[in-house]
């Protein structure tokens, strides 16, 4: 493992201490590809339909994701408070989902086949601190690096662009895509490799600072 990720490492279990230190409520649990999934998805859903975000369970929606196979491919993250379920991530590998939302703007690039896609994150409180949510991000990147990839990409709206870029992440796109099969919505296409994000958390206002949060930062995606 070269400097730069052992370094990034060092950054990404500082948060994830972080957590343990000052929230010791919460805990983030991992579920492997191919793992029971179903209380992730059931949260999500339940979220979706909270935010009248119907768009994101039709038949075409499921379909794409039964093609892709996401589910089995992918890793999830959860984070509990108190053994309440509170927020989630999901991390697949190539071929992403966002490659086939937005194959009339842009298409991966050779050098994001090495990457992830963060996708699904999603928090089921409006008042929801910072630090826990940057320890699901850091848990998912560490997960990321030893397992040899490169870095990260992701679709998000506005909200999600402001926290991930936070995070080291970059627009792709110089505008926003509108989605078709998501209500025409403005999305960003993002990625950073791990260089990116060390940069990003060695910033004088880092990831692992008490900023506050605004009240839609984390809670109106997708």
């Amino acid at each position: 493992m070269d400097t730069t990720n052992l370094q990034l490492k060092d950054y990404l279990q500082g948060l994830q201490e972080k957590l343990i230190r000052q929230h010791s409520e919460y805990r983030i649990a991992t579920l492997d590809a191919g793992s029971d999934a179903r209380e992730f998805e059931r949260f999500i859903g339940r979220q979706f339909r909270l935010r009248l975000k119907h768009y994101m369970l039709t038949s075409r929606a499921r379909a794409l994701e039964a093609k892709l196979a996401i589910s089995s491919r992918s890793t999830h993250f959860l984070l509990y408070q108190r053994e309440q379920l509170t927020a989630v991530l999901r991390v697949t590998p190539s071929p992403f989902e966002w490659a086939s939302l937005t194959h009339q703007y842009v298409s991966p690039t050779v050098a994001l086949a090495r990457h992830v896609e963060f996708s699904r994150l999603i928090t089921h409180s409006q008042q929801h601190r910072p630090v826990p949510i940057n320890a699901l991000l850091a848990a998912a990147t560490e997960w990321a690096i030893d397992r040899g990839y490169q870095g990260v990409t992701a679709l998000c709206r506005s909200p999600q662009r402001r926290l991930f870029q936070r995070f080291g992440l970059t627009p792709i796109t110089s505008d926003s895509l509108h989605i078709e099969h998501r209500a025409r919505g403005d999305y960003w296409l993002l990625s950073a490799q791990w260089r990116q994000i060390l940069t990003a958390l060695q910033q004088p206002f880092p990831m692992n600072a008490n900023y506050p949060e605004s009240r839609d930062e984390c809670i109106h995606q997708f």
